[in-house]
Formats: C-alpha cells, structure tokens, sequence
C-alpha cells in the first residue's frame, strides 16, 4: 500500500484467475435486519492468539481485533482506501514532512469515552516504545514533535519526507487499531462494532453489539462468536450442520464440496493474496543466488495452483502486489528444469537435500509445500517436508528457518517491502539486508512524482526476480463459505477471510 488514496484508487486488477469459476453468492435478504448471535468459523489460532490491538499475528487474531477496533484509515474489501476514525490525513502547507490527522468527531470508546487526539498519540507510542510490528508503518515519524493541535486534530511530523504515509496506515491498519489513553488489555476497550464479552485463546471469542457504534444502523448482529477449529473439515462439518453460519480460511477442495451441499453458498475472491515459500537468503545454501534462482525454475506454476489449491489461484512469478499500479508484468518466469540443474551445477549442489518447514498457517500450505516438493525431484531436489502446529511455527523459530512458508494479504508495493524486505522489517523471513534496496524504498518514499517512483519500484521488482528469496507461485484466492440463512457477505481483494472481516454488515434471515 504505497503512495496514497490516487495511487490506490487506480489499482485494478490485471490478472485474470485460471481457476474454476465462483459459484454465484446472493444474498438470502433484499433488506438488512437487525438481530440473532452471528457464529463464524476460521482455522490457525493457537492458545497464543491475543486480543491486543497492536499485537495481532494470525487470521484469527486479527478477526478479533476487527471487531472490537477501528483503525485510522484501512483498505476496503476491494482494496482501496478507507477512511475510519479518521475523516483526513493530508500533508500540512504540502510538506510531507508534516501531516494532519483530522478524527471523525461523535466517536465513542465501549466504555463511553470520547474519541480524542490524546488517544491517537497514546496509541502510536505504545506501538513505537515498544516497538511493535505496526511501528513500520509509521516511517520515520518524530514523536517529540507529533502533538495535538486540538481534541480532535494531531500533528504529526516526520524526521524526513515520507509521501506514503497514507498508503502504509492503510496497508497496515491491523497493527494499528487505536486504544485509549491508558489501555488495559485485560479490559479490551475499542470503537469496533462489537464489544469484548469473553475470549478463549485457541477456542472461541465472543463479543455483543455496540449499540453507539459509528457507523449509522450498524451492526445488524446482536452477538458475534468466533470460534477457532482444529482443521479444515471440522470447519466444514460445522458449516454444513448449520453449527456456524460462515466459513473462511477454506482451500479448494472444500469450496468445491460446499458448493454441492444444500444451505451453502461459496464466495470465490480473486484477491492479490500470497502464500510464499521463504528462503534465507543469509544461510546455505540459499546464500547462493544460483540456488534461489534453480528452486524458482522448477517450479510449475499453474500445475502447483491446480493439485495444492484446486485451481483457485492466478499464476504469480516471485513479484508481490499484482494490484499495484507500478507492478512490472514484463516479469515472467516458466518452469526450466535443464536450466535449474545447470544453477545447481553451478552452485555444487547437485541433488541437494534440504527441509521445508510448513504448517496450516493459511489455507492450503502443506499442500503447497507438498506439490513443490514432488516438483523439485524432476531437478534432482528432494525436499522433506517438516510440518509443525501453527502454534509452534509462530513460536520462537518464527523468521528463523532456512526454508520455510508464510502467508500475506494484499499490499500495495511498498508497503510490503516495508513489512518483509528491509533490515527493519518486522517480518523479514529472508533476512533480505540489501543496501542499494533499502536506498530504492527510500528514494521512493521521498517523490510524489509519479513517473520516478515507478522508475524506481520496477528497479526494485527486478531485484526480487533475480536476487530475492521469495518464491511466489501464485496469487492466492481468498475462499469462503455461508449458511444460505446469512447475508451481507461480499468478495473481498484484500485476501482477509469473511469479506475482509466486514462483520458489522452481516445479518441473518
């Protein structure tokens, strides 16, 4: 999410799914209604989920956190800007070294207090003292000198120019929910549609309509209750016994099962999603640039996308955000074994054996490091696969595997390189540290000249083609499921789960 509200608003998407085509999803009511305890399922949370605005990791995690907080600003379902408890952020006197941030006044917390200007500057340096992963996203921000003009106005100041500042609020806006002035997590207190009734890690969350919530008329539910399974299949039997109304995190085979089955309707989003292998690019034998660049030519992209996902995925070429209107599509790779067996030749790695750590982080991982690991063998490769408890994958080893498996939404260009490129990245799985990199991401920050940051961000694609230690074979569709008694629901590019969580907009027949 790079640049601003213009940038976003041009983003369309430019590639076209090979896979089956969604089953039509139409909403069982012409009329909202108000009322009924909402009941939803995902899968991936583990008894260390949290309910901490600026601490969220998993999908689960941040389904909570979306209910009960509001962000700034955010990206929609269709991956445009979104202003929230902001109504503007603009550069002061057209300085972007200065920004103001206008709150939408009216705004009250669960417990009744006042949205103001102090809660905003207390938020952003609970997330900077302590340096939490949404800290990224607020580039190189003064806090000595950001300051509220009035309770409903902050000034915040930057030590260097930063033109993307909305862009990165945006692309970021799940580590960056506002808390009040003096936050307690054991009392979770947000401006998010529905308030705080209980939370069990791992198991299930509950929450009840807030009934002064900003937005006019919303929500329809009177409850909601997220509850985390085990696996895919219990998720589906739940869906199908009418024991949940919604579904998400599904993978392929399941979308086509439901699809069948009587009171569900399937929701296919075509969302700029992915789910890359992450090779350290600082450890054998992926220090080896030939290495990196031999296990990205044996890969079959579309075959991979058709036996891990169903066929619910666009083919991808190891370059994240399709959306981006600097997304440089001259950047194609096909699958090459002669050439990947002469790369690792040249590396002296001929039929090498390495791990692949994966997990069910996301909806089809394992089967993805699966078909990868059948395809590898055509180049002499064998790779054995070490599945771990998404528990365990986040644990203390989480960003130190040689080679492993991770899962991102859509994000504008820069962005995610903020978030996974850059020494500084708080998720920096292939311990990238590339100087002339970090000096582009810089440069590009720095002009609201649209022409030179293009310039520069395909200057950066080029890099991740041939340097980077992503592997991205496809964009990933984002697969949910519903009871034919919900409605509201609607596709989402983002790739979060359950229409990018719009939960406030659900209602039930």
């Amino acid at each position: 999410m790079a640049g601003g509200s213009g940038l976003l608003a041009a983003c369309t998407s430019s590639a076209k799914s090979t896979g089956p085509a969604p089953r039509s999803a139409t909403p069982g009511s012409a009329t909202p209604k108000h009322g009924g305890n909402l009941v939803l399922g995902l899968t991936g949370g583990s008894s260390s989920d949290t309910i901490d605005p600026h601490k969220g990791v998993t999908y689960l995690d941040s389904s909570r956190l979306q209910a009960l907080y509001d962000s700034l600003v955010q990206l929609d379902a269709q991956a445009q800007i979104e202003y929230a408890l902001a109504e503007s952020i603009t550069p002061n006197n057209g300085l972007t070294t200065e920004w103001i941030i206008r709150l939408r006044p009216g705004v009250t917390f669960h417990s009744g207090k006042d949205l103001v200007a102090d809660d905003v500057l207390y938020s952003l340096r609970r997330i900077i003292s302590g340096n939490l992963s949404g800290t990224i996203a607020l580039g190189p921000i003064d806090l000595t000198a950001t300051k509220a003009l009035d309770k409903l106005t902050v000034l915040v100041s930057m030590k260097k120019p930063f033109a993307g500042f909305v862009e990165h609020l945006a692309a970021f806006w799940f580590y960056l929910y506002i808390a009040p002035a003096g936050f307690n997590v054991a009392k979770p207190d947000g401006t998010g549609p529905f308030a705080y009734q209980s939370f069990n890690p791992g198991a299930r969350s509950v929450f009840t309509r807030n009934p002064h919530y900003w937005k006019n008329g919303l929500p329809y539910a009177d409850s909601l209750t997220l509850i985390d399974f085990s696996d895919g299949v219990s998720l589906q039997n739940a869906l199908i016994s009418g024991a949940v109304h919604g579904a998400g995190t599904l993978d392929g085979p399941q979308i086509t099962a439901l699809a069948a089955a009587g009171g569900v309707r399937t929701v296919v989003s075509r969302a700029g999603s992915i789910t890359p292998f992450t090779m350290r690019v600082d450890q054998t034998p992926f220090s080896d640039v030939n290495v990196r660049q031999a296990f990205r030519l044996l890969v079959d992209r579309q075959q991979l996308i058709n036996s891990a996902s169903g066929g619910y995925g666009t083919v991808a070429n190891d370059i994240f955000s399709p959306f981006d209107p600097d997304f440089d599509h001259a950047l194609q790779r096909q699958k090459d074994i002669p050439q990947a067996k002469f790369l690792l030749k040249k590396a002296g790695q001929e039929n090498m054996t390495v791990q692949l750590v994966t997990s069910a982080i996301a909806a089809g991982t394992i089967a993805m490091a699966t078909v990868l690991a059948q395809q590898a063998a055509a180049a002499g490769v064998r790779i054995n696969l070490s599945q771990v408890p998404p528990g365990t994958f986040f644990g203390p080893s989480y960003l130190r595997w040689t080679f492993a498996q991770d899962y991102y939404n859509y994000s504008p260009y820069l962005p995610q390189v903020a978030f996974s490129m850059l020494p500084t990245s708080p998720f920096n799985e292939t311990h990238t540290s590339n100087p002339r990199y970090s000096s582009l991401y810089e440069q590009a920050n720095a002009t609201l000249n649209a022409a030179t940051r293009a310039q520069i961000v395909h200057e950066m694609q080029e890099f991740d083609f041939t340097q980077g230690g992503y592997i991205i074979p496809a964009y990933i569709d984002s697969l949910d499921a519903y009871s034919d008694k919900l409605s509201g629901y609607t596709t989402a590019k983002v790739g979060q789960p359950l229409s990018n969580f719009g939960f406030e907009r659900f209602w039930l027949a």
